[in-house]
């Protein structure tokens, strides 16, 4: 499950509950009968992306046995981060952060996620199990990959040779983290408008799948589905497996055994992409976790005046003419588009969001920008070989953008496009040889360089191998 997350709050359903559809629910079609998906014993993006993709589930047996795209101790400080925000959170906020217990979802999930005295996973889970007992637990991690920035570096360099054959998702792919001993999936079945890739981590973990919507209900999840067992089939993975279903089968997660197990799920948007997403992208900044969660994020709504009158000034049209000034909201609103959507500005927004979007490598939001000071003049810094770097001059001057991360600087920007050029040689230098520079003003170019850079996670210093 991960389709929930992307924009949309997340619609938890009990066994007495369900989320109605919003459309007209559509006829179920004839069920077909159960089918096993295509097994493969080792993972070639060519031969996925020319007979697999967008086809059928496919169970890549043992492929990643020497190592996927997440290690167990990044996996348990990603969850450590998402707990710090779950409690960071300001009223109101969205959460990314779900924690179910039996099938009751917790208002405030902090206290039962992972805290630094439990040391591991395997810790948290020990402090789960003895607290609860019977009951079963359910933590669910929205925007994962957002939280620790060793573990989007390494998802993003895994997916890349995917992307070179399939193109790079447009609004960005999403990672989702499951884990518990949950008998299935909180929502239920459900269908999502992403492909699926599941990447086991730890414990065994079962998917059930259909081809075809096997209910009629007009519901968009179906908590209870045993009337529908006879026409699913299973598919079982566990650690160097790699499971893949396409969007447009339904399906819900079961656990074998009653266990606890973690998983790791990556969707790439393959239907019903909305070109609101895309005009949203620019008139707002990108990058934040919370826009993943809840349309009323502080997308747009970001941009709005606070405090607007919710009436219209002195009440009635005039006998068939309206007022000559709009309401207060529609003027503001009117005014907020207006001014992006001026040529100017509307260009040097597609290309700001392009460009980070280029260097985001197909997982948005990107960590967040650290606060990094830069250190002693001695100290060596050396550009990440894995590190995104992009550049475009533009009306005034020269937009970067540096792992999802942007930076605008007026004029020629040449120092700055100077020590850029060296960093990209693998060289490393000392920060007072970065700084140092003939041309005047060209130092403060290259202050301002190397703190983003080592604010985005770009530059490191040479003793920091994360």
């Amino acid at each position: 499950m991960n389709g929930s997350f992307e924009r949309a709050s997340l619609e938890t359903a009990t066994s007495e509950t369900v989320a109605f559809e919003r459309a007209t629910p559509e006829t179920a079609r004839p069920e077909l009968p159960p089918q096993a998906p295509i097994e493969r014993d080792a993972l070639d993006w060519e031969v996925f992306a020319d007979e697999d993709w967008d086809r059928r589930p496919v169970l890549f047996k043992g492929a990643l046995a020497r190592g996927g795209p997440f290690r167990l101790a990044e996996v348990y400080r990603s969850a450590l981060a998402a707990t710090r925000r779950s409690r960071a959170r300001l009223p109101g906020e969205p959460d990314n952060a779900v924690v179910t217990l039996g099938r009751l979802q917790q208002l405030d999930p902090a206290p039962w996620m992972p805290q630094p005295g439990d040391g591991s996973l395997a810790g948290y889970r020990e402090r789960m199990l003895a607290t609860l007992g019977a009951r079963r637990y359910a933590l669910v991690i929205s925007a994962f990959h957002s939280y620790h920035a060793p573990l989007w570096r390494r998802e993003r360099a895994f997916f890349a040779p995917l992307w070179r054959r399939t193109g790079l998702p447009l609004t960005g792919a999403i990672t989702t983290l499951f884990h518990g001993n949950y008998e299935s999936t909180p929502v239920g079945v459900h269908r999502d408008r992403f492909a699926t890739f599941m990447v086991p981590v730890e414990g065994r973990k079962r998917m059930r799948f259909w081809a075809r919507k096997p209910w009629t209900e007009a519901v968009s999840t179906l908590p209870d589905y045993r009337a529908h067992l006879a026409t699913s089939f299973l598919v079982e993975a566990g650690p160097g497996d790699l499971l893949y279903w396409p969007a447009d089968y339904y399906h819900v997660g079961e656990s074998v055994g009653g266990g606890v197990s973690t998983s790791v799920n990556i969707g790439i948007p393959r239907t019903e992409h909305r070109p609101v997403y895309d005009l949203e992208d620019l008139l707002v900044d990108i990058g934040r976790a919370a826009s993943l969660v809840d349309p009323a994020a502080s997308l747009l709504r970001a941009r709005m005046p606070a405090n607007l009158p919710a009436l219209w000034p002195r009440a009635d049209p005039s006998g068939d003419r309206l007022p000559a000034r709009l309401p207060p909201a529609l003027q503001a609103a009117l005014s907020l588009v207006a001014d992006a959507a001026r040529a100017n500005a509307l260009s040097a927004r597609t290309a700001a969001v392009s460009l980070q979007r280029w260097s985001a490598g197909g997982f948005e939001p990107v960590p967040a920008l650290r606060r990094v000071a830069l250190s002693a003049r001695s100290a060596r810094l050396v550009l990440r070989r894995d590190a995104m770097l992009l550049q475009r001059r533009e009306a005034g001057g020269w937009r970067f953008a540096a792992d999802g991360h942007g930076l605008r600087l007026d004029g020629e920007a040449s120092a700055a496009r100077a020590l850029l050029a060296r960093l990209r040689t693998g060289a490393a230098t000392t920060v007072a040889e970065a700084l140092r520079d003939p041309r005047r003003g060209g130092r403060a170019e290259r202050e301002a360089v190397l703190a983003w850079l080592l604010a985005a996670g770009a530059l490191r210093r040479c003793r920091d191998r994360s």
